[in-house]
């Protein structure tokens, strides 16, 4: 119990600093640019709408429910033991993911790109093991754990790994690497393709749908994106969004029902 007074401290005082430095980032902005105008420097293809960005909102949002429900454990004995355990099996990985979260911003505003994507990768990693470790579509649980723990982190999960994604597209963009004789728009295809089809994995082995609905969200901006431009190329690569998106929503209405009921 006293370890998990201390886990919870440190959970709200992570989870302040974190949106703090993120309301900075771009209300400064940190070295003179918001993350939207660096993500535009490095035109690629896979990039989404800039609303699409607008996923943070919701994440910390969720999590910001998260923290209240530690907050309040502190005067609810009741709730305590009901959040306690989430808390425990959580253990110390959601203060370390704030901090790669904040190292991130830092790297990706003074365009350290490759280190971005180091620590982008390591945040991932991070929040992948939290994701296995709470037990997300595996272990049987009550509709608390399931709506303050499973659903913000699947959700979480869902949008740092398209970022990921994303991130190394930047960092290659920032090389001028050549894709070795492929077109940049069939890059953009082929990693479309795989983010489905490591999204459609991860609903077929966990019905996380939130993590499915996330990416459904990040193709939708990516196909907003390429309505914007409107040439031939963008519409090649909408068709293959439009499959993407018509499947991944197939699976997530079929793992729908499972996820209800574990």
């Amino acid at each position: 119990m006293k370890n998990s007074s201390t886990i919870k401290i440190a959970n709200i005082i992570a989870f302040t600093v974190m949106v703090y430095v993120n309301y900075l980032s771009n209300a400064l902005p940190i070295n003179g640019n918001t993350a939207g105008e660096l993500s535009d420097k490095y035109v690629n293809y896979f990039v989404p709408a800039g609303l699409t960005f607008a996923i943070w909102g919701v994440i910390y949002s969720w999590l910001l429910v998260f923290m209240g429900f530690q907050i309040a454990s502190f005067f609810s004995e009741s709730l305590s033991q009901k959040v306690n355990p989430i808390i425990e099996k959580i253990g110390y990985l959601f203060i370390l993911s704030c901090g790669l979260n904040m190292a991130w911003l830092l790297a990706w505003h003074f365009e350290f790109v490759g280190l971005s994507v180091f620590i982008m990768v390591s945040f991932l990693a991070v929040l992948l093991y939290l994701f296995l470790k709470i037990g997300v579509g595996k272990t049987k649980l009550n509709n608390l754990e399931k709506w303050i723990s499973h659903v913000p982190f699947s959700i979480y999960l869902g949008w740092i790994s398209i970022a990921t994604i994303a991130n190394i597209t930047a960092f290659l963009v920032d090389n001028e690497w050549n894709g070795y004789g492929i077109e940049p728009a069939n890059w953009a295809k082929i990693m479309i393709v795989i983010g489905a089809i490591i999204t459609a994995f991860v609903l077929w082995q966990r019905s996380a749908i939130f993590y499915g609905i996330v990416v459904l969200w990040a193709f939708w901006g990516i196909h907003l994106k390429r309505m914007q431009i409107g040439d031939i190329v963008s519409l090649e690569i909408n068709t293959i969004v439009y499959s993407c998106l018509g499947f991944l929503l197939l699976l997530i209405v079929f793992r729908t029902k499972r996820w209800l009921n574990y």
